[in-house]
């Protein structure tokens, strides 16, 4: 599963990659639109941070779609939070309902 980034702050970008790829996820990120559209072909997810709004999130939603690529919109993300519990809690959720990361398997107890 190939995910990318896409978010207006290069600090933030770069913590939240490294927390997706921590959990076990082909992600990169990107913090300019045209990064973002030359990467499209090659990846089955998006994920927008919270910054990206209006006209920006527009057009990259709607090549993301021209591309058959799934994506999903985070929310902000505090410098201070831990970007692996972030990822957990906010990301993965919402790849897995929006169909791009398949549900951990359960696990039979006998």
């Amino acid at each position: 599963m190939k995910v990318l980034l896409f978010g207006r702050n290069p600090a933030t970008v770069s913590r939240v990659t490294a927390a997706l790829s921590a959990a076990g996820l082909a992600a990169d990120g990107a913090v300019s639109e045209e990064a973002v559209l030359t990467r499209l072909g090659v990846v089955n997810a998006l994920v927008l941070g919270a910054g990206v709004v209006g006209p920006l999130r527009e057009r990259v939603t709607a090549a993301a779609v021209r591309h058959g690529v799934v994506w999903v919109q985070g929310p902000h993300i505090l410098p201070s939070r831990d970007a692996h519990e972030y990822v957990r809690t906010e990301i993965l959720p919402r790849l897995v309902s929006a169909g791009a990361v398949p549900r951990a398997p359960r696990r039979r107890l006998w």
